[in-house]
């Protein structure tokens, strides 16, 4: 009996021991809670914003349309079928690529759904996008001494834009696109003077402002810095075709229905630095 009791009190003592020594392990290792989940970047909010960029026009692609009755003095000899003796045509007008500088201001909303972004977006820019260039003939080429200018420009553009994007925290990366609306102005010139078997001392001038309608498309990356985010934006605008007439200046009444036209393309590639301030709060619980 008192073998039995000695084994009970050392196995008593040594389960005692061993849950105190669990315990000072427990101590000494403290259980450590799963931390909560990152916060990321919320592109949900209305934002205004500016930006300043560099556009490059592609090709007008003039078009020359000529009404001269009774072909007065030989123009349309000159401007369509070629003279006699001629070693090119007479129609000389330039391809222009109006190039230059634009700054002005943006408005949209974003809404984020997960990783997607959709929005819209409306902007106004002052620009200076212009191309002019006259080109001389002789009448060794021709038969005519003749200066034929163009001028093309486009004052200022806008845009109403959707947008899609797919956002990684505070990058988003998306496509645009939408109406385009801007201002042209075209000029046109064409004296011509005798050298030969051409047209006579004659000077016609035109020029036309009006404001177009047409569409645009693009791309971007932006970079948020809190309520802050700056961004690089690629944008193609097409404004269309535009048209200049040229009339008689000098009064000859003979050339009183003869006229000039030349239609031109507007369309410009542009690069643009965005800055935008985004209102409401960025940072949210991850939820994905």
């Amino acid at each position: 009996m008192a073998v039995k009791k000695t084994l009970c009190l050392a196995a008593a003592v040594a389960v005692l021991g061993l849950s105190s020594a669990q315990a000072a392990d427990l101590a000494a290792h403290p259980y450590l809670k799963a931390p909560p989940p990152a916060a990321v970047y919320d592109w949900t909010g209305f934002y205004v914003g500016g930006n300043l960029g560099y556009g490059w026009g592609e090709n007008t692609n003039p078009s020359l349309n000529l009404v001269n009755p009774g072909n007065v003095g030989n123009i349309t000899g000159f401007l369509i079928t070629g003279l006699p003796g001629a070693t090119t045509n007479g129609n000389q007008f330039p391809n222009l690529n109006p190039n230059g500088v634009f700054g002005g201001l943006q408005f949209g909303y974003d809404k984020q759904f997960g990783h997607w972004v959709l929005g819209a977006v409306t902007d106004i820019q002052a620009a200076d996008f212009h191309a002019s260039r006259t080109i001389t003939t002789s009448a060794i080429a021709t038969g005519a001494n003749a200066d034929e200018s163009l001028s093309a420009r486009i004052n200022w553009f806008g845009t109403l834009r959707g947008k899609a994007g797919y956002a990684v925290n505070d990058w988003l990366i998306y496509g645009t696109g939408g109406l385009a609306y801007g201002r042209t102005s075209s000029s046109i010139g064409f004296s011509c003077t005798p050298g030969g078997v051409a047209c006579f001392g004659i000077n016609f001038l035109g020029n036309r402002a009006e404001t177009r309608v047409g569409w645009s498309a693009g791309a971007g990356v932006s970079k948020a810095f809190g309520n802050w985010n700056v961004g690089i934006e690629y944008l193609h605008v097409d404004l269309g075709r535009s048209s200049v007439t040229a009339v008689d200046q000098l009064g000859f009444a003979v050339l009183s229905t003869t006229n000039l036209t030349e239609s031109q393309r507007f369309a410009i590639d542009s690069v643009r630095l965005t800055v935008n301030y985004k209102f409401g709060s960025t940072p949210v619980i991850a939820k994905y």
